[in-house]
């Protein structure tokens, strides 16, 4: 029984010499039509039909839209539009009993340092006249412009509740606001002497209002008066600087 068994042949390890030279031929056909692939050309008739096709199944966008840029007249503006920092301090600074008093509020902002009166704190109600207790502040501002060389943007603020017809001389908000900006800056000018190029009076009505109306807290908030302050003659901080003028249909230079 044991005789008639097959002797099992113990076979050498690793793996037979034929391997290595398949191997070496597979890769080098894998290398031969790759080389192929990257020397095709692919038929572009059949590629747009096959992106269009896809395009329209999953819905893409078809109309590309490129965004435009904003209109502008300067790219690189060679003033310093706003208020220095320091000089927004010093101004602070000088402001420091009134502010902290209440009586005006500052805030720093990208068009300029502006202070904001409540109107019960500087106008009797429905009235352009300023009150006594709020003309120590002016003269103060006031001071603060002419050493600083600074100019300042009176603009008066109300809510949108109308004027009630014979409580006050105004019709409607607009007026009220108006005359309330521009008598400050007539009082400036007539009592201050300060140059009427440094001052500006602008009528805001209910047009920008800082809290809702909805409320008393709110419609308090927005009868205001605000002082913006901007530098009266701008620094050049970039010099060298020539804008391209552009011809108009008339033949003169824009």
């Amino acid at each position: 029984m044991a005789d008639d068994e097959c002797k099992k042949k113990e076979c050498p390890p690793g793996a037979p010499l034929w391997m290595c030279t398949f191997a070496d031929l597979m890769a080098l056909l894998m290398c031969f039509f790759i080389l192929l692939l990257s020397f095709s050309v692919m038929d572009a008739q059949k590629y747009y039909k096959v992106a269009g096709s896809m395009k329209d199944a999953f819905g893409t966008q078809k109309e590309i839209v490129e965004p435009s840029s904003l209109p502008g007249t300067e790219m690189i503006s060679p003033t310093f539009r706003s208020v220095p920092l320091h000089v927004q301090i010093q101004v602070a600074r000088e402001l420091s009993e009134e502010i902290e008093a209440g009586l005006v509020q500052a805030d720093y902002t990208e068009e300029g340092f502006i202070l904001k009166a409540k109107d019960s704190v500087a106008y009797e109600s429905g009235s352009a006249l300023v009150k006594k207790e709020f003309l120590p502040f002016l003269n103060k501002l006031g001071k603060i412009v002419m050493e600083m060389d600074l100019a300042v943007e009176v603009s008066g603020h109300t809510d949108n509740v109308p004027l009630k017809k014979g409580v006050t001389p105004f019709q409607t908000n607009w007026s009220l606001s108006a005359a309330r900006a521009v008598g400050v800056v007539e009082y400036w000018i007539s009592e201050m002497k300060i140059p009427a190029e440094k001052l500006s009076a602008v009528a805001y009505a209910d047009g920008r209002p800082v809290a809702s109306n909805e409320g008393l807290q709110g419609r308090a908030e927005n009868r205001r008066v605000e002082f913006k302050i901007r530098p009266a003659h701008p620094q050049v901080i970039v010099t060298g600087i020539e804008f391209e003028k552009t011809p108009a249909k008339n033949g003169s230079e824009l």
